[in-house]
This record gives C-alpha cells, structure tokens and sequence, in this order.
C-alpha cells in the first residue's frame, strides 16, 4: 500500500469519526445497546443524590496506598477488564489480569478493583485441588461464569460490560495509545518479581496504568481523533461495549465534574490492604524504558526481545505452511483447524514490523476465507472481510499515533 493511499485511507477514517461525533452530539446514535444504558442512567438518576462536590486533593505522592475491600456501590455500574494468558495457538484462557471498574454516576468517581490472579474462587476443580484460583475461572468454566466471580467478589449485582484481551490485542492497543516499544510495556505490566514485591504489587502498578491512561486521555476521549481510537481499540478487544456506550458513561460522570483532581479515581486491591508502595509514571516512556531494563537485567537468563519476535514468525510460518499444504490438498475444515485461533488472537500483532504484520495478517485472512467460502459459510467470510477493514484503519491509526 502507497504512503498517499495510505494518507487518503486515515483522512477516510477520521472523516467517518467526525460523522460519528455529529451523530452523538445531535442524539442520532440510537442502538439497542445504549437504550438499555439509557434505563440504567435513569435509575441512577432516580437515585442520585444532590452531594456536593470534594474540594480538590493535593497531587497523589511518588508512593501511595489502596484499600483491602471495595466499597458498598450497588448503583455502580461494573465494567470487568480481563487479561489473558493465551499462547499462540492455544485456546485456553487463563485470566492473569482481573480489574473491574465501578463508575459511580452519582458521585462523579470511579474506583479500580484490582484483583489478583490467585485469589480463591469456584473454577470447578475438587475441593482438594490447589487449581480453585480465579485465573482458572476463565479457562475451565467460561467466560460467564468468570464474569459472575468477579461479581461476586466486588460484591455487586452483576458486571453490565467486560472487555478482555490478549497479549496481541494489548500490543496493538499500546500502540494505538502512541507507545513505540509496546513489548517493553507489556513485560513491566506482567512482572510478578524483578520490579514488584508479589502479585498485590502487580495488579496495583496495573490498575494505576489504568488510572493514569483514562486522565491523560479523558480530555480527547469526545473528540474526533478520540472517537477514532476508541472504536479501533474496541474493534481489538472481545467486548460488549460500544463506541456509543462509553460516550454516554463518559457524558454522565462528566456532568458529575469527573475529574475534579487525580482522586477522583480510587484504586482498591482485592484482599490486601497496601501502604506506602511505590507508584511509577507509565506514560513516561523512559520510565518504561527504565524498568525494562531492570527486568532484563534481572531476568538475564530470559530469552531477549528479538529471540522472541523470531518465535511469533516461527509459529506463524509454520500454521500457514500448513495451510497452503491443506489448501492444495483441498482441505478448507484443516485450514480452519489450523487458522481460527491465530487470527482470533490477531498474532501478527506481535511483531514489531508493520509491512510483516501486514503480510502475515492478509495471508491468515485469505486463507482461511477461502475455506469458509468452501465450506459455505458466508457469515464467516463476511466477518474476515470486515476484519480486515478494520485492520487497515487500526494500522493507519498507529501510524498516526506514533510520535
């Protein structure tokens, strides 16, 4: 693809999130999934009370605390975010990374339940296994039942919305985010040891990577360029939020005057109250620069970045040998075999290279297309087409977004 096609292709994006930006502000956006939030900001706002607004706190410390327990909310409305442990090709889902939002819509707050891995919970196995852990939850009973021990702990109702990703879909979503070293990020955000003391330690450092995205990017969140990534980034994820959705969400707590300062989101971890420990500044890429370095130096014995990039290009040579093989051999229900997970899981994401992602992305999908067209199912191959839209506008958004 040219650079001007390129360029033309990112105009196209942006002129369709200026669209859409009109669409809301003019109350066209009407989609099932917003009218039922319109029934759940009724109800809060039947609720509300007329509370005024704390006075603004001082600038949050280069160390810090967070409750052991979440607090009594149930107006709240509960957004699980889920990070899972899948390896390529594999299709067990280990939750590793649990985080629920509670947006208060009365109050104008938001409190980040950080949950960790091992936290006991119900994932089917006997009483006297050692494997009833929440990250075991996902992979054994589901995503549903995930989402209800999740519930459950954060003592609510029930999680109106979840979006959950892998490791390819966070890669691309820092990158969206304008990170030019996603992979350092990611390592820094799943080290259990080398930075942190333990797994309280680690979900805290996530849950305030959370906290310092959503007040870096609020004030951008309702424009057009704001719109454009929200929708790629949602377009990543497995999810039942939509664009339209976290507009609303963002318009009510808005109206409540979120943020009034950095306190306006509170960051609880789950089981464990924790004091004094040390905050590090995410956005900062030599921050993250930094304690990557540390983890090498501490992980020495680990295989390095590039033995890693050589790993994804591996596997994904291999499933597409593979696959032209069962192409010729005209098998499509072994391409499928073969190609479903990996273009599931978006592994070309993986790959720090734009021209090899983008050659390894349109082969999986012409693949595996064709299979579905063999195999009569038009839905599917509609689905892969669409994918791959999508995927051209989500790579042109990155482009734009680096620095």
């Amino acid at each position: 693809m040219s650079r001007r096609v390129r360029t033309a292709f990112a105009l196209v994006v942006l002129i369709g999130a200026l669209g859409l930006l009109w669409l809301y502000e003019h109350k066209l956006w009407s989609t099932p999934e917003t009218r039922v939030l319109d029934s759940l900001l009724e109800q809060t706002a039947a609720e509300s009370p007329s509370a005024p607004f704390p006075e603004p706190a001082l600038a949050p410390p280069l160390q810090a605390s967070a409750a052991g327990a979440p607090p009594s909310c149930p107006h709240c409305i509960a957004i699980a975010l889920i990070g899972v442990d899948s390896r390529l090709g594999d299709p067990t889902a280990h939750a590793d990374a649990n985080h629920v939002l509670l947006l208060d819509l009365q109050q104008g707050r938001i409190t980040i339940v950080a949950i960790p891995r091992d936290t006991p919970a119900d994932a089917g196995f006997p009483d006297t296994s050692q494997y009833n852990k929440l990250a075991n939850v996902r992979a054994n009973r589901g995503l549903q039942a995930h989402l209800a021990t999740l519930a459950e702990l954060v003592g609510v109702e029930r999680i109106h919305y979840y979006a959950e990703a892998g490791f390819s879909h966070a890669l691309a979503l820092f990158r969206l985010l304008g990170y030019e070293q996603p992979s350092e990020l990611l390592r820094v955000l799943r080290a259990r040891t080398g930075i942190w003391g333990d797994d309280y330690h680690r979900v805290f450092m996530q849950a305030h990577f959370l906290r310092q995205q959503l007040l870096r990017h609020w004030e951008t969140l309702s424009t057009p360029w704001g719109i454009a990534l929200l929708r790629a980034g949602l377009g990543l994820l497995h999810t039942n939020l939509t664009a339209a959705v976290v507009l609303r969400l963002a318009d009510s707590l808005r109206a409540r005057g979120f943020p009034t300062d950095s306190s306006a989101i509170r960051i609880v971890v789950y089981g464990v109250p924790l004091h004094n420990a040390p905050v590090y500044d995410l956005t900062a890429p030599e921050v993250v620069a930094h304690l990557a370095q540390q983890l090498r130096q501490y992980h020495a014995h680990r295989a390095s970045e590039g033995d890693a990039q050589a790993r994804v290009r591996e596997h994904l040579e291999s499933v597409l040998r593979q696959a032209r093989a069962a192409d010729s051999a005209g098998q499509p229900w072994r391409i499928r075999q073969l190609l479903e997970r990996t273009v599931l899981q978006r592994a070309w994401w993986q790959l720090s290279d734009a021209e090899l992602r983008e050659h390894y992305r349109r082969e999986c999908v012409q693949l595996l297309s064709s299979a579905y067209n063999r195999l009569r199912r038009r839905d599917r191959e509609e689905a892969l087409r669409q994918l791959l839209l999508q995927e051209d506008s989500t790579e042109a958004l990155v482009r734009a977004a680096s620095p």
